[in-house]
């Protein structure tokens, strides 16, 4: 099956490097139009509907999210293309899509190519993606959301509202506001990188806690870290005093 693309990327040399690549690198990838301003993406986006679109975070009138939210019909695949943009790229991120680093690479190209068929027949679960991505890079003094997948769900969080993560084996559980777990696939060490700017440090290897929770912490031995929530948590004896510290400047 045709995979119906468009490319907008006010970059032309970047935009031609991206459609050859996908010519060779994934031929059942159909580029059906390139745009590289908000105001022309919107148009192509609008006429073309297509299966899939590479955005550029930066185009000549705007950004890409000025494009998405010129949109109510955002029923596509979407992955970014930017270079090193760090506030978008933690929006991205957060939201669990895709995105490619500038200078494009083919077999990053691949990679997302392929998790684009595999995600394209669950219109649900991009339109909750996109919508997520949009929240956080236009919020930026908001709280951010957080987007976690499941074998049979999808699920949209607040990031203030995530007390704890626990490793488990390959899995992590996460605890959430309201007696709530939610196990992911993913390891705690993504979500340690993804949630560290968030408030959130890792005390032990199993867990990683949100510190606006932290009741209290124990001197003796490696101590033990108490949350308003109830639970009495671990912390390893060499991430203590980093712990202290990381605590002190935010109180």
């Amino acid at each position: 099956m045709k995979i119906k693309a468009v490319i907008i990327e006010d970059e032309l040399n970047a935009r031609k490097a991206l459609e050859n690549m996908l010519a060779i690198y994934s031929p059942d990838v159909e580029v059906v139009g390139t745009a590289e301003s908000v105001k022309e993406g919107v148009k192509l986006l609008k006429t073309a509907a297509p299966d899939l679109v590479f955005l550029d975070v930066q185009l000549t009138d705007g950004t890409g999210f000025d494009l998405l939210n010129k949109l109510s019909n955002r029923k596509f695949k979407l992955v970014f293309t930017t270079a090193h943009d760090q506030y978008a790229l933690k929006a991205i991120k957060l939201s669990a899509l895709d995105y490619l680093l500038k200078p494009l690479k083919p077999k990053e190209i691949r990679q997302a190519v392929n998790k684009v068929r595999a995600a394209l027949e669950d219109e649900e679960q991009l339109s909750l993606q996109i919508d997520t991505c949009v929240h956080n890079f236009n919020n930026i003094d908001q709280e951010k959301k957080l987007i976690l997948n499941t074998s049979d769900r999808i699920f949209v969080v607040e990031v203030k509202n995530l007390i704890h993560c626990e490793a488990s084996d390959n899995y992590t559980d996460i605890y959430i506001l309201g007696d709530k777990k939610i196990t992911t696939s993913k390891t705690l060490k993504t979500f340690e990188e993804l949630l560290s700017a968030y408030g959130f440090f890792r005390i032990h290897q199993s867990h990683l806690i949100n510190m606006r929770y932290v009741e209290s912490v124990e001197k003796k031995g490696n101590g033990m870290v108490l949350l308003s929530t109830g639970e009495r948590l671990p912390v390893s004896l060499r991430k203590k005093q980093l712990f202290i510290q990381a605590l002190n400047a935010i109180t």
